[in-house]
């Protein structure tokens, strides 16, 4: 009996073993595509940028209120509003303008906020060239966001937390004028990375 149980768990072992390899394998191929994707469209928003940047347009009418829309470009299907370089892990990454379970998994995205109302909250996987070296970020570090229209922010980081998935209107109260937000590697907490303007 004993000898069977010890099959038993042996067989186990391995089929749990074969499991998390797999699931492993699986997120390694999700990060690669990430990357791949995220570096793909970076040229062309920086290409985007520098043409809008040589197409001066004259208002024809006084502008009478501060924008707070961003402007966006699409790309193969999906909209972006810049990108977000990270000079301390030398990460240059796409940021998408809406969020979901999909553009999630090809690239940064907006959660909500603006640089103009100085609250943007952009959120991204924990992909290894994505967001994964979030938390190895320091007070003091350098977050530059270029937006579509040619304009770039220079942030400071001020702060960085754990906190629960539930904290979205913590993360979102505009404390703070640009927060970058990723799950643990558990997944069971985010890492939020909560920047200034300078």
């Amino acid at each position: 009996m004993r000898k069977k149980l010890g099959i038993v768990c042996m067989i186990l072992s391995v089929v749990f073993l074969a499991g998390a390899l797999t699931l492993f394998l699986w997120n390694q191929d999700q990060a690669n595509e990430a990357e791949r994707a995220s570096m793909a469209v970076i040229p062309l928003l920086k290409e985007a940028i520098a043409q809008g940047e040589e197409e001066p347009g004259t208002p024809t009418e006084p502008i009478l209120q501060e924008k707070t829309q961003m402007t966006e470009v699409e790309i193969d299907g999906y909209h972006y509003i810049g990108y977000v370089s990270i000079p301390a892990h030398t990460l240059e990454l796409p940021v998408m303008s809406q969020w979901d379970h999909t553009r999630l998994e090809i690239a940064p995205c907006r959660f909500s906020g603006t640089t103009m109302e100085e609250n943007l909250v952009v959120i991204g996987h924990s992909y290894r060239r994505h967001f994964a070296a979030l938390n190895q970020l320091r007070v003091g570090d350098e977050v530059r966001f270029t937006d579509m229209d040619g304009v770039t922010t220079l942030y400071q980081v001020e702060a960085v937390d754990v906190v629960l998935p539930s904290a979205v209107e913590e993360v979102t109260a505009g404390f703070f004028d640009l927060a970058l937000v990723t799950c643990t590697y558990s997944g069971g907490t985010r890492v939020v990375v909560y920047c200034d303007a300078q």
